[in-house]
């Protein structure tokens, strides 16, 4: 009998090592998420009419990244308009495995490219130069010129979030008689929230960045209120990261099965017990 009690032992042990590596394995390494979106235009025109380039999204779930959108679409998505005269609209988004994500978006002149490189910066190439009719001053038009206009953002599931802004010789300028007068030159590289202004024409906010929580970042590198014609705004370059999480642990046993799984080791372990305590009894009772 003490072989039969030895193997009872054993076997509930081994049951219960087997119970214990079952409830580790029930929480695996979690997986970080991450997303991002990026939108390269809108066009707003007095009277509720809109233009725009759409939405490029990414979102990732640890294993595997998926994408949505165009994103490079061609200026014949904002159909009729006349605002924009030259350029490429640029919205690249990732969603990475490890948690981090990125986007770009802006207007470039032709030829203008926008990668996302290592570390989730964006690589600008501008063009020969992008065109924005704002509206007209007497005789006079007014126009936002450059060669690029564009946002970048990270964030990673530290959580962190990081954006800047690049505009590549951009400026304002009026044209009269085939004469073009610079009016209002932009920063390169302008401070979060930085506003300008052309009196009784038009009110710019540069790099525009705002967060509804840690780890998420929002940056537009352009917005721009017309005071007069029939174009009420642009918004240039919309990028959004985050916020990215640690994802949820999947179970290797479903928690549903964990309780039936934990009863049975519990049952052989007491029924072991009880039959070692009944040879004890047994053994005393004949002494």
């Amino acid at each position: 009998m003490p072989r039969v009690r030895s193997g009872l032992a054993r076997t509930a042990a081994v049951l219960a090592g087997g119970l214990a590596l079952a409830v580790l394995a029930a929480s695996p390494a979690m997986a970080d998420t991450s997303q991002s979106s990026a939108s390269a235009l809108q066009i707003s025109l007095l009277g509720g009419g809109l233009a725009s380039s759409g939405t490029a999204s990414a979102t990732n779930d640890g294993t595997t990244e998926s994408i949505s959108g165009n994103q490079n679409p061609p200026l014949g998505v904002l159909g009729g308009q006349t605002v924009i005269t030259a350029g490429v609209l640029v919205q690249n988004v990732r969603a990475f495995n490890d948690g981090s994500s990125a986007a770009c978006a802006g207007v470039l002149g032709v030829g203008g490219t926008v990668t996302i490189g290592p570390g989730g910066s964006c690589l600008v190439t501008p063009g020969a130069g992008v065109s924005l009719v704002l509206g007209t001053s007497g005789l006079a038009s007014i126009a936002l010129v450059a060669d690029a206009i564009t946002s970048q953002c990270t964030a990673t599931s530290s959580p962190s979030a990081t954006g800047s802004t690049s505009l590549v010789n951009a400026r304002i300028t009026s044209t009269l008689l085939g004469i073009e007068t610079t009016l209002l030159s932009l920063p390169v590289n302008p401070a979060p929230n930085t506003g300008l202004n052309v009196p009784g024409l038009l009110n710019l906010t540069l790099n525009a960045q705002s967060s509804s929580g840690v780890g998420q970042l929002s940056v537009t590198a352009l917005n721009l209120t017309a005071l007069g014609g029939a174009l009420a705004g642009v918004t240039i370059g919309t990028s959004n990261c985050g916020a990215n999480a640690v994802a949820p642990p999947i179970p290797v046993i479903p928690l549903a099965g964990a309780p039936i799984a934990l009863g049975l080791g519990a049952l052989v372990a007491g029924t072991a017990g009880g039959f070692s305590l009944y040879q004890r009894r047994r053994a005393a009772a004949r002494s």
